[in-house]
């Protein structure tokens, strides 16, 4: 039987078909584009949106480009060889970089421009060639009467930039050649009438308008308003700024990038126009690897960003640098990373709450797998990272926690990469390619790895995974067996990872989790505390600087009532009186008003501030107890009124002030309980919902019989456990305060005594410790010293046996006597050092008076001090080491030599004296400030002006307590031996001769 040969006819719609209807959506028609950029090895690629009557996309890039041979054989013909395996570019094509590995396959990715918008204008422009451009309607595509072959292209060359606004018009007409024919081929003119009559008639009989047919808006398009200067300005190639590459112009943009294009906020946009931009957003944001460390797959020398122009007001949207990057996963508190061999196994290492637990962590595949050549998966690298959810469970600081749920919100989601960039739609929200979220439906806990905190990726190459293909509309992989194995191992990678480390069933979670929230806790007491002191500080200075000037007014007013109070008090009424005493009671609750109590451990720069201001605070207080007094002798020696009516009249008065106080804070009280009600109210109603909110869905899941009732029972007892703890770190606060006001605890009062506390004694540990080291090196300096001495006192005999003149002779005898005196003094310390001798000895009065006086004689002598002992001291004996008396008296008679050539006193006294079997070290000097007192023998505390360390007195008071011996200073007048500082020593088991 004969028969005849035929072939395919195709029609213009299969371009339609291959392109606008493949592309899954218009971000990854872009991401296609995109990679066509980097394939042209572009540096740079751009999406600029512009808003007018027309929007326009322009997608530009500084690729090798094309000529117009190279654009009519290569991209206007699909499926060309450029793009299959083993092609490489020129090496004059690849503008000074390394080789790239192709990301296209099939030849159509250019076609999915289609999915921007119906019309394009392309231009490109190869180095050391002339511009080509075309223009293209897509719609004309869509015609399913008109055979491809009868459409026509229109595409023109120039030589300079400028001339494409005067080549459009041109191209417009050629392009609606493809609607009203043109007069060189009368045949396809008759098919083209044909074709579209029939395709409008189609488009009336389903309902569209006559003026709104295909062929009416083609032909309605005015060219010389769509494209115009500003959408070619912000190519590099129209700037001059390169010389090569191509740009895509399309308008009548598609309603997602339409949506890109508005200035609505996006919490305020309509649902519709929030998912294209949150789309878009999570489909383009990671478009290169950003995860990948030096030696693996990745993108170098490829930018990419995507602006919105509202006007000639550009607002990035997008930008390669703007995204989560490694620095910011390795930050994460759990971590896998590692390869994935050609058999399934996975070696590599697990962070698990902050420290790196497993160095050398492996993953057996499920099972052996047998492949052949075509279903083989090959070796790939996976770095993926997470947090916790609850901030109460996690390792990490509130504030990096914090950052990473909010970036979750952006970046979140586990990606897949190939050969350094990204396919799609791995990672989206609506993308559960590794069944993460599936796994969670079925137990939370266990399988632990949420994709709304999860970062990170898989990267392969095209090389090693040949089977791994994409779908035609870019959907993913194609599901063979290659890409089935693929999926399991990673599974079998984060199910591993969960059990062992992360999951419920894991046997360090829990008390890793127990441990982390202690260390909270005592951070969130770090935290008050410091909250605390800088709040009290900032009372502080701003009680000085609210204060200062009224407290200098007062203190002027006190001073004045003082002067007149000898007149006042003289007067015979004891109304009068009483009515000087009702003035002097206010004054002294004014007084009162001015204390800072209490005072912070540490003030800061704010020490010598306060000093001023407590100097004056002290002085009127002195004058308020002094017209207190002088008032109340007044009142008590006036006759006039029995004693029970003055005592009944002051109490009326004291009894109105001390209610007007009551009334102000329990008016401050009923505000702020009033406040605390409603928030309680709030909070508790908040929590009882919680759970209601939280089981609802399984509930109603339950109902429609979507789930199990064994799943259903699990979440009820994981979600009450979980809602339970955080109703209980609610709620506890509140009842825990109200219990301790109920027992009339002050908790601000114990708050700042705490924290002065705690203050003091982590103070006192660092001082230990610096302490320690000066003690360390004053013994390596005294050795030394002491061998120098030796050394010095060789190197002077041997000077003096040489033959010197009579000026050498005396500087060699000032050398000498300094010599001496040095070594001197370093003898009459060596009672002083640690490793001294330690043997007790009966010490008299009078042995530490002498030794005291020959260490300073020559002082005493030069500033004029007269230092003496009574009689009572210098019979009395001490039972102790020498090394714990002496450096006791060597500082404290060292201090008061200082403090009294301070003095304005003509004569300088220090005295040892004892009182009340106390021994007492006294001078005339000008004394300690009642403010100093409580840490006067606290470490490094000192007032001097220079030399003073602030060591001495610290070493004294824990020397003497060494022996159980005390030292205080003496406040009280009337026990002091001279009138300037005095310390009282109280020596354990102290004799008189």
């Amino acid at each position: 039987m004969a028969y005849t040969s035929s072939s395919f006819k195709t029609r213009a719609r299969t371009i339609d078909h291959l392109g606008r209807e493949q592309i899954a959506d218009c971000p990854t028609a872009i991401s296609e584009l995109w990679k066509n950029s980097y394939d042209a090895y572009a540096t740079e690629v751009s999406l600029h949106l512009f808003d007018g009557n027309i929007d326009v996309a322009g997608l530009l890039d500084n690729g090798h480009g094309m000529n117009r041979e190279e654009f009519e054989n290569k991209w206007l013909t699909v499926g060309t060889e450029s793009k299959t395996d083993g092609f490489e570019a020129r090496p004059e094509d690849r503008n000074g970089l390394y080789p790239r590995p192709k990301q296209g396959q099939k030849g159509i990715g250019r076609l999915s421009s289609a999915a921007l918008g119906p019309l394009l204008l392309l231009v490109s422009k190869r180095k050391d060639s002339r511009f080509v451009a075309s223009l293209i309607d897509w719609r004309l595509f869509e015609n399913p009467f008109i055979y491809l072959q009868d459409i026509r292209i229109p595409v023109t060359e120039f030589d300079h930039c400028y001339q494409l606004l005067e080549e459009l018009p041109g191209m417009f007409d050629g392009l609606m050649g493809n609607i009203w024919g043109d007069s060189d081929d009368e045949a396809r003119n008759q098919r083209l009438a044909e074709a579209w009559e029939m395709f409008s008639e189609r488009e009336l009989s389903v309902g569209v308008e006559a003026d709104d047919t295909t062929k009416c808006r083609i032909e309605n398009t005015l060219i010389e308003e769509v494209f115009t200067e500003r959408h070619f300005n912000q190519w590099q190639v129209w700037r001059s700024e390169a010389d090569h590459g191509t740009a895509m112009f399309v308008a009548g943009l598609q309603d997602a990038l339409q949506a890109l294009l508005s200035s609505t906020p996006l919490k305020e946009a309509e649902d519709y126009e929030r998912s294209y931009r949150e789309n878009f957003f999570q489909t383009l944001s990671n478009f290169t690897d950003p995860y990948s460390k030096k030696g693996e797959p990745a993108t170098d020398n490829f930018d990419y960003s995507v602006t919105a122009w509202r006007g000639n007001l550009p607002d990035e949207i997008l930008h390669k640098e703007k995204q989560f990057n490694i620095a910011n996963l390795e930050d994460l508190e759990h971590i896998i990373e590692g390869s994935v061999d050609h058999e399934g196994y996975f070696k590599g290492r697990v962070k698990v709450f902050g420290e790196w637990v497993a160095e050398d962590y492996t993953v057996k595949p499920k099972q052996a797998y047998k492949t052949r050549k075509d279903t083989a998966f090959g070796p790939f690298h996976l770095r993926i990272g997470s947090y916790e959810d609850q901030i109460g469970n996690t390792s990490l600081p509130d504030d990096l926690h914090s950052m990473f749920k909010q970036q979750s919100e952006l970046y979140s989601g586990l990606l897949v990469f190939r050969d350094g960039l990204r396919i799609m739609p791995y990672g989206r929200a609506d993308s559960d390619y590794f069944r993460v979220e599936e796994r969670r439906t079925k137990n939370a806990g266990m399988y632990f790895w949420s994709n709304r905190r999860m970062f990170g990726r898989v990267a392969l190459t095209r090389e090693s995974n040949p089977n791994l293909k994409d779908k035609a509309g870019r959907e993913g992989f194609i599901d063979n067996k290659a890409s089935k194995l693929f999926r399991e191992i990673v599974e079998n990678i984060l199910i591993d990872v969960a059990k062992k480390h992360l999951g419920r069933y894991s046997e360090t979670r829990k008390p890793t989790i127990e441990a982390i929230k202690e260390q909270k806790a005592q951070l969130k007491a770090e935290e008050d505390r410091k909250k605390l002191l800088s709040k009290e500080r900032g009372r502080i200075r701003r009680s000085i600087k609210n204060n200062t000037s009224r407290l200098i007014n007062h203190l002027q007013k006190l001073n004045e009532l003082r002067q007149s109070a000898e007149s006042r008090l003289s007067i015979n009424t004891i109304d009068e009186l009483q009515a000087l005493k009702s003035e002097i009671d206010q004054l002294t609750e004014v007084t009162q008003s001015f204390s800072l109590s209490p005072i912070p451990p540490s003030l800061g720069r704010l020490e010598d501030d306060y000093r001023s201001y407590r100097r004056s605070e002290l002085a009127a207080k002195e004058i308020i107890q002094q017209l207190t007094s002088a008032v109340n002798r007044a009142i008590a020696e006036s006759q006039q009124k029995t004693d029970y009516e003055k005592a009944t009249e002051i109490y009326r008065s004291k009894l109105a002030s001390v209610n007007n106080s009551i009334t102000k804070y329990a008016t401050r009280g009923r505000e702020m309980l009033s406040k605390q009600q409603t928030e309680l109210d709030n909070l508790v109603k908040h929590c009882r919902e919680q759970y209601k909110t939280v089981v609802e869905n399984e509930l109603e899941d339950l109902k429609l019989e979507k789930i199990p009732l064994s799943k259903v029972l699990t979440i009820l007892d994981e979600e009450q456990e979980k809602v339970e703890i955080e109703n209980a770190q609610k709620l506890s606060p509140y009842i825990t305060a109200l219990e301790r006001i109920n027992e009339e605890i002050d908790l601000e009062g114990l708050a700042i005594h705490s924290m002065n506390e705690s203050t003091k004694y982590r103070e006192e540990l660092a001082r230990l410790h610096s302490l320690a080291q000066l003690g360390v090196t004053v013994e390596i300096v005294g050795h030394e010293l002491e061998s120098l001495d030796l050394i010095i006192d060789s190197s002077l005999k041997s000077i003096a046996e040489t033959q010197l003149n009579g000026e050498q002779k005396d500087y060699l005898k000032k050398a000498n006597d300094a010599h001496l005196s040095l070594m001197e003094k370093l003898r009459f310390l060596s009672p002083l050092k640690l490793s001294g001798e330690k043997i007790s000895k009966r010490i008299s009065g009078q042995e530490i008076y002498n030794y005291v006086n020959d260490y300073f004689e020559e002082q005493f002598a030069k500033s004029d001090v007269v230092f003496s002992m009574t009689k009572s001291f210098a019979s009395l004996f001490v039972h102790e080491y020498p090394s714990r008396i002496y450096p006791v008296f060597i500082n404290l008679v060292n201090n008061a030599l200082y403090w009294v050539q301070r003095t304005e006193n003509e004569k300088r006294y220090i005295t040892l004296d004892v009182n009340n079997n106390e021994i007492i070290v006294a001078d005339n000097g000008p004394g300690v400030d009642s403010d100093d007192v409580e840490q006067l023998f606290t470490l490094f505390f000192t007032r001097k002006q220079r030399g003073g360390r602030g060591v001495g007195l610290y070493l004294s008071k824990q020397n003497l307590q060494a022996g159980g011996h005390k030292i205080r200073y003496e406040t009280r007048e009337n026990y002091k031996a001279l009138p300037g500082a005095n310390f009282a020593i109280e020596f354990k088991g102290v004799t008189h001769g």
